[in-house]
């Protein structure tokens, strides 16, 4: 009997506790089979970038390869739905006589149906189900003294930390001592738009040598340097983390060495970025635990009340980076040109549209998601419910960042700024926080401010202390 791996956003060979289980359980003459399921209307539920496909469709090429010289087959087949999974799955196990099959959970609702609605058609086939959370270190099962989910970052953190001390890195493993088989043709095409991707990597040894370099190089300065978007002080790693090409336990294992005592022990750069990891853990969390944030609903439910504004022009003026607000416009343009935003930057934008220009945080979040190369269903979600302070742990709504004063903090040359508004390439230091003397000078065609910050402010405050 032959053993399926079911791959969704895990797309690895490595640090893949489905693939794991399938080498372990099958024996070496007898087969194993990998299965990808893909939805062009699923993904436009989802708002995927075409960016993001691109990336996705030149992996599977690479992963198809290296599957194969595992010794296993790895199918690529289009379904129309996520509803229409169970029965595909059902004929694919009874076509290849598959016993068993492995995959690791995804915790949106849509998900979440899907696999119990495949677990129980496969129950009335005899066929045996083994899933595993290989998407995470540390499961969404973390829960409070008094037994509920966590709501709060620090606590969740602390209860994080202390499930990876008791249970550990789990141990990588090699290549499999399998007789190479021939991979099946992928699809000739998909019904959907594709943008160049070629700027990112692709194949998982790529990919995991991106993830050496930034530890072995970066890492340590990443405290002091992750908020200087001119600077390479990221790791740019989150597309990967996405579509599962990396695994959270391989960037565990990489922080691991020469520090024993891990996750403690490490220095300011390496225990920041760790946080990071465990953020982006927190929204999956939170998407496990509460069903409403899949429907794009607030966690913080009185704050459906407010009265957002409905101005196309104002959206319109965002997306195009014609703001007015130079770190704003630059922060956009690079995310409509390269399909990514540094963190730090989209904290910013997604301050000014909320907070300054008082549009529902629903619209960016799917912008975001229709642009982004990295697109995160839980933690596109979670960071601009934590902008809009309608969110678990969000920022205070008093607390509304000054585009000016984040410009001037962030990229205090202009740098960055320059990059991207090359309106403003000549603009001096002293003026490229707030070009509109210079402008007027120079006869620049840059806009005018399109809002006034402090009466946004004082606007946004009153509205939502209303609530």
């Amino acid at each position: 009997m032959a053993s399926l791996i079911w791959f969704r956003n895990d797309l690895r060979l490595r640090d893949n506790p489905a693939v794991a289980a399938a080498l372990s359980a099958t024996a070496n003459d007898e087969p194993i089979y990998a299965l990808y399921l893909y939805s062009e209307e699923q993904w436009r539920r989802h708002h995927w970038a075409p960016i993001k496909v691109d990336l996705l469709w030149r992996h599977l090429e690479q992963l198809q390869q290296e599957a194969a010289e595992w010794g296993i087959q790895l199918h690529v087949k289009r379904v129309q739905n996520w509803q229409t999974v169970p029965r595909v799955v059902r004929d694919f196990c009874g076509e290849f006589n598959i016993s068993e099959v492995m995959f690791n959970c995804e915790y949106p609702l849509d998900e979440q149906r899907r696999d119990r609605a495949t677990r129980s058609w496969l129950a009335e086939q005899g066929i045996g189900v083994q899933d595993f959370h290989g998407l995470v270190l540390v499961p969404p099962v973390l829960r409070t003294q008094a037994g509920d989910y966590y709501k709060k970052f620090t606590p969740y953190f602390r209860s994080w930390l202390e499930h990876l001390r008791v249970s550990g890195v789990p141990a990588p493993y090699g290549k499999p001592e399998r007789q190479p088989v021939t991979p099946p043709e992928l699809p000739a095409s998909i019904a959907y738009e594709r943008s160049d991707s070629s700027a990112w990597k692709v194949g998982e040894e790529a990919c995991y040598q991106q993830l050496d370099q930034f530890i072995d190089a970066t890492v340590a300065d990443y405290n002091s340097d992750r908020d200087r978007p001119a600077i390479a002080g990221t790791s740019k790693l989150s597309p990967y983390w996405e579509l599962g090409i990396l695994a959270p336990q391989a960037a565990a294992r990489r922080l691991q060495r020469g520090v024993p005592e891990f996750p403690d022990g490490l220095n300011e750069g390496a225990k920041t970025w760790l946080s990071e990891l465990a953020w982006r853990e927190f929204y999956q969390h939170l998407m496990d635990a509460v069903p409403r944030l899949s429907y794009g609903k607030a966690f913080q439910q009185h704050t459906e009340a407010f009265p957002w504004r409905s101005s196309e022009n104002d959206f319109k003026a965002w997306c195009e980076g014609r703001t007015g607000f130079p770190i704003v416009d630059a922060g956009m343009r690079q995310l409509k040109n390269e399909g990514w935003m540094h963190n730090r930057v989209r904290m910013i934008v997604a301050n000014f549209l909320v907070k300054d220009l008082h549009i529902d945080w629903r619209k960016g979040e799917r912008y975001f998601m229709e642009h982004l190369i990295d697109g995160s269903f839980p933690a596109n979600n979670g960071g601009w419910q934590w902008s809009a302070s309608t969110g678990t742990d969000a920022v205070p709504y008093f607390r509304v960042f000054n585009p000016t004063s984040q410009s001037k903090k962030v990229d205090p040359d202009g740098t960055y700024i320059r990059s991207y508004v090359k309106e403003l390439a000549d603009c001096p230091t002293s003026a490229i926080h707030e070009p509109q003397a210079w402008l007027k000078q120079n006869s620049v065609d840059y806009p005018e401010p399109i809002v006034n910050h402090k009466q946004a402010r004082e606007e946004f405050l009153r509205k939502f202390k209303a609530l």
